[in-house]
């Protein structure tokens, strides 16, 4: 069974430093500090994620997917073999990993508010089988993307503010056994687990 575990990435001290000083009222403060974080190593992609947030609330939402794309494009190079195959474990308990499953992530998401269904099946379904203890919650879009949902849908009955509280974990129990061909499989594994 092959596990990826990324390396530890020094720069992410000073990402820290620059994060902590963020106030919500110091965007152009913390936006140039970020690029020039990507600058020095480009992957590591927490400054990434958090420059498509502070992108985002800028109203700056092209940059913003220029940046899902390059970090999602980085990470996947760096866990995938010469052949495309993704790693059977990609764990969200191993700290290092975590800017990577969530680069791949917000990069499903894109896809699925872009109309492009598949392509995020793909990426949530291999970051699902490789950490079915499932941090991210790549179930709950799986689901989401095969009840026909989109994106905006999703997020306007699930989204309190930030926060997805005990109304999602209710409705995926109430709706993923319609899904056998999903879920059948992940259900199994977590019994094991």
């Amino acid at each position: 069974m092959k596990e990826y575990i990324d390396n530890y990435h020094p720069i992410s001290d000073q990402y820290s430093k620059i994060m902590d000083r963020f106030t919500g009222k110091n965007v152009p403060y913390i936006i140039p500090r970020l690029k020039k974080i990507i600058q020095a190593d480009p992957t590591y992609f927490d400054p990434y994620n958090s420059l498509v947030d502070l992108l985002m609330l800028s109203g700056k939402e092209s940059e913003a997917f220029s940046y899902i794309k390059q970090a999602s494009q980085k990470a996947l190079s760096r866990i995938v073999d010469r052949k495309g195959t993704w790693p059977d474990r990609l764990k969200w308990s191993i700290i290092e990993n975590r800017h990577i499953i969530k680069a791949i992530f917000n990069r499903a998401i894109l896809y699925w508010d872009e109309g492009q269904s598949e392509e995020a099946l793909n990426l949530l379904r291999k970051l699902l089988r490789s950490n079915p203890h499932d941090n991210i919650g790549a179930r709950d879009y799986i689901l989401a993307i095969k009840m026909n949902m989109t994106y905006d849908e999703f997020e306007e009955r699930f989204n309190k503010d930030g926060f997805y509280d005990l109304d999602l974990v209710e409705w995926f129990d109430k709706n993923y056994k319609k899904f056998p061909d999903e879920f059948d499989w992940w259900e199994r594994r977590i019994k094991d687990l």
